[in-house]
C-alpha cells in the first residue's frame, strides 16, 4: 500500500510542476485568480504533507518492525 502512496505523491508532484509551467502566461490578477490559485496550492501542500506522514501507517507490520530494529518473531 505504501508503494501506491509513493506513486500517487509522485503524480501529484508532476501535476503541480505542470501547473506551474502552464500558469507562466496567465495574468494572475484577472478576476481573483491569484487568490484561488494560492488557496489551491496551499491545500495541495497540506494534502501532500498529510499523505506523506500517513506513509508509516500503511506499511506492513513486519516492515515497521525491521525499521525499528526489533528482532523478528
Amino acid at each position: 500500500m505504501s508503494n501506491q502512496l509513493n506513486l500517487a505523491l509522485e503524480c501529484v508532484d508532476k501535476a503541480m510542476a505542470q501547473l506551474r509551467v502552464a500558469l507562466r502566461d496567465v495574468p494572475y490578477r484577472r478576476e481573483g485568480f491569484r487568490s484561488d490559485h494560492t488557496a489551491f496550492v496551499k491545500s495541495m501542500a497540506q494534502l501532500r504533507v498529510a499523505l506523506s506522514y500517513s506513509r508509516s501507517q500503511l506499511e506492513s507490520p513486519s516492515a515497521r518492525r525491521r525499521r525499528r530494529g526489533s528482532p523478528r518473531t
